[in-house]
């Protein structure tokens, strides 16, 4: 029985990977020749990490990496289309879980930046981006030579771009002090 649920969960695991990967091609294959049409409501940005975070434990589990957010109680709600910003957070948490080393850390935080403005950000230790590439990896398809063995079409993040940009919006990545990769994004404040 144990290995019969470790192989339900690595099956379905493997499943919900696709599924994302399956999403994101025809995302951006729909994105290149349209604007997006995002239907935005009030949101609770802070619920909906929880939510994903508590969904994609057992991918983190499965590299021993532990996670650590900060997600304030009063934190307001944005106004934003649900879907697409869940698919924002998980292609950067899929990110950080593949980049991060087994038994490191990633970290998810939530910063209420100007009155019209919430910042999300997801840290993680792995190898970062270097400097030089810190806009490219935004761009269809640009993979960082270092990169190219690991599973992945270079779609994500050119997609994860126009989702905030329709949610007038940006994107941005940096290095943590300590190395790795530290993805930013805002979207508006719900008025």
């Amino acid at each position: 029985p144990p290995i019969k649920a470790r192989l339900l969960k690595h099956i379905r695991t493997q499943f919900q990977r696709m599924d994302r990967m399956i999403t994101d091609i025809l995302q951006a294959a729909r994105g290149s020749s349209t604007e997006f049409s995002i239907r935005p409501h009030k949101l609770d940005l802070g619920e909906l990490c929880r939510e994903i975070l508590s969904q994609m434990s057992e991918q983190f589990q499965l590299k021993s990496q532990e996670v650590e957010t900060d997600i304030p109680q009063d934190l307001p709600s944005v106004y934003a289309d649900r879907e697409l910003v869940r698919q924002v957070l998980v292609n950067l948490l899929d990110n950080a879980i593949k980049y991060t080393p087994t038994g490191g850390k990633i970290e998810v935080a939530l910063l209420h930046r100007t009155a019209q403005k919430i910042q999300i950000s997801v840290f993680d230790n792995g190898p970062g981006i270097p400097e030089e590439n810190r806009e490219r990896i935004f761009e269809d398809r640009f993979r960082l030579k270092r990169d190219e063995a690991k599973e992945g079409y270079g779609l994500g993040l050119s997609l994860c771009q126009r989702i905030v940009r329709a949610h007038y919006g940006r994107i941005w990545v940096d290095t943590t002090g300590k190395g790795g990769g530290c993805f930013h994004f805002t979207l508006p404040v719900y008025r």
